[in-house]
């Protein structure tokens, strides 16, 4: 059931930073797609958009009139013998971009015009993670640069986290478009760095206010909050679950207290191996830096975007 994170890990470009194994599958190309072609790319549309797609210099480019964060471009780039990491060029520097690697090409999936880039990935050594279970996951995920440590020596591992700095890192994770959000009063959309993180994510339906007004970015983040919005994200982006396995056994002793749309995600997040076989969930309890890496990491793989 749980076979998305095997134990024999891949030592990356220095020997320090490790990713997932890639399967040996051969790349299946879409089917009644919209698609462009250049050299070494070529971009889907399942949507029926006009695309340009351009690589020079090794940079690759791709526009098309219809992309948005419900309407997404899936970009297939062959490595051509790249061992770097795939992010996204933009004006104040670089950012993470979804993808998974395919072994000889990785494909990307895209909410906006892009120019993608491979680059090599910063050398992290994060000393808090000796001790933790998480590393390996945490790890894979700083390398793609979607998280970050406290310090550039400590990740923080049981630090919680808030409302914004969860925002924050789904967005990043799955490439989402920013969007500005006007409804909460406690978020500043010219100074917070956050605002259009959140307004992604509201406009998506993965999470909400406090209330209809009031978002509270600094208020920490649960386990179940965490579960919903995880599962929330899963349905955003039309997950489609192929294990068959019966879900409804869980081998929580807290499981009698869930129900509806808790329940429902908490099964696909267990299948998918995204939620550890503890004792208990401990659905109201904080959730930590290194707790949520391995469920968001779980995550991005059964999505085919890690």
């Amino acid at each position: 059931m749980k076979k998305l994170f095997q134990t024999t890990i891949i030592v990356a470009v220095w020997g320090t930073l490790i990713s997932f194994p890639i399967e040996a599958s051969a790349y299946e190309e879409p089917t009644h797609y919209v698609h462009m072609k250049t050299e070494n790319m070529t971009v889907y549309s399942a949507y029926g958009a006009t695309i340009n797609a351009t690589e020079k210099n090794g940079i690759y480019s791709i526009k098309a009139n219809i992309v948005n964060n419900r309407q997404p471009l899936e970009v297939v780039i062959f490595k051509n013998g790249q061992s770097s990491v795939l992010q996204q060029v933009l004006k104040k520097g670089m950012e993470p971009v979804a993808y998974r690697d395919e072994g000889d090409r990785v494909v990307a999936i895209i909410h906006n015009n892009a120019e993608l880039k491979f680059v090599q990935p910063e050398q992290l050594y994060f000393r808090d993670l000796a001790k933790t279970t998480t590393s390996f996951y945490i790890q894979t995920l700083a390398e793609r640069g979607i998280i970050r440590g406290r310090t550039p020596d400590n990740f923080g591992v049981n630090d919680s986290l808030t409302r914004a700095q969860f925002s924050a890192l789904l967005v990043r994770a799955f490439s989402f478009q920013q969007e500005p959000t006007k409804q909460f009063s406690d978020i500043n959309q010219k100074t917070s760095w956050y605002g259009g993180h959140v307004g992604a994510l509201h406009a998506l339906g993965i999470i909400h206010g406090k209330t209809p007004t009031i978002f509270d970015p600094n208020g920490k983040i649960t386990r179940q909050q965490a579960i919903l919005m995880l599962g929330r994200t899963l349905d955003a982006v039309d997950f489609v679950q192929e294990d068959k396995e019966d879900k409804s056994i869980l081998p929580f002793e807290d499981s009698h207290t869930f129900q509806g749309e808790l329940l429902r995600h908490i099964e696909t997040l267990y299948t998918i191996g995204a939620l550890d076989d503890n004792t208990n969930l401990n659905p109201n309890q904080y959730i930590t830096r290194g707790q949520f890496a391995k469920m968001l990491a779980v995550t991005l793989q059964a999505a085919g975007r890690l």
